[in-house]
Parts: C-alpha cells; sequence; structure tokens
C-alpha cells in the first residue's frame, strides 16, 4: 500500500523533480520510508504513553515507564523497518542464506546501537525533569538523529550492493 502510494505520487512529479527523484533514489526512498518508520515509531510510542499514563506511571516521571516504552516501541518499529528498507529502499536479494543472515544481524545489530542511543536521548527529560514537553521534543529530535545515522549504516554496511567480480574472485 506505501509503495503503491509512493509510485502514485511519482507519477504526478513534473520532469524536474522526478530528475531530482532518479538522481539519489535510495536516498529519497529511504526519507519516504523513513518517515512512515517514524509515524509507527510515533504511534507506538504515544499509544505506549497512554496505557502507562492509565497505569499511573507515566513516562516523563519514571525511567521505567519510559525505558519499557521506548523498548516495546524499538521491536515494533526496527521490524517494520526491516522489511520496508530490505524491500523497498536497498532492493536486496539475498539468496544465500548467509547473505540473509549477515542482513539480519547487522541491521538488528545497526538499530541496537541505535536503540542505546535513543534510549539515553529520552531519559533526559526524565533526568533533567523537563516534563512531557520536553519529553516529547527529544523524542522528535532523537529520531531525526536515529534516521541520519540508520541511513549510513544501512547504506554501507547492511544492504550493500557486491561487486560481482570481487565475489567471484572471493569464490574461486
Amino acid at each position: 500500500m506505501l509503495e503503491k502510494l509512493l509510485l502514485f505520487v511519482l507519477k504526478l512529479l513534473p520532469k524536474p523533480l522526478k530528475k531530482i527523484w532518479d538522481k539519489n533514489e535510495s536516498l529519497w526512498r529511504y526519507c519516504y520510508y523513513g518517515a512512515w518508520t517514524t509515524v509507527v515509531s510515533m504511534i507506538t510510542r504515544f499509544v505506549g504513553m497512554a496505557i502507562f499514563e492509565r497505569a499511573g506511571m507515566p513516562v516523563e516521571q519514571s525511567a521505567l515507564a519510559s525505558g519499557l516504552n521506548t523498548t516495546i516501541s524499538q521491536i515494533i518499529t526496527v521490524t517494520f523497518a526491516f522489511y520496508v528498507n530490505k524491500k523497498y529502499v536497498f532492493h536486496s536479494e539475498a539468496k544465500e542464506k548467509r547473505d540473509l543472515i549477515h542482513e539480519i544481524l547487522t541491521f538488528y545489530g545497526a538499530r541496537a546501537a541505535s536503540f542505546f542511543m535513543d534510549l539515553g536521548l529520552n531519559e533526559l527529560p526524565v533526568l533533567f525533569g523537563w516534563g512531557k514537553k520536553g519529553a516529547i521534543i527529544m523524542f522528535l529530535l532523537s529520531q531525526i538523529i536515529i534516521l541520519a545515522a540508520n541511513y549510513v549504516f544501512s547504506k554501507v554496511v547492511v544492504f550493500r550492493k557486491k561487486d560481482n567480480a570481487a565475489e567471484k574472485a572471493a569464490e574461486s
């Protein structure tokens, strides 16, 4: 559904904008799907905030609630991100079991590093008493930082295109 929406919008673009799109397609696709990943993250994070608040543990006052909320949101968000990045952004067609395992381990490994960065950034409002607005602002800021870091790692390490000549030489 998201890909169909993107393709529909691309058909509507004037030629100068389409050329800009074509020049850096993977970056634009990453931004597009990254925006949807952020939507998934925001929905899961805000639903979690509401649940913890109803349970008497507002995330802006409880490091435990904040940490659990971030963890649950990250698990859901990273799984969504892996799927859309593999299929729609980097068009990975890993056919060998070892290649798929490499993608999964490096993607989730990079996201684990992002998780700890996210966790640390989102604990700042709790530690410094910035309140609910501070928690929301820090959440949004952390998403921008993580989006940029994850793109670089995904492009360079996780879904890198293999050089066929180098690959054949390594196999012989």
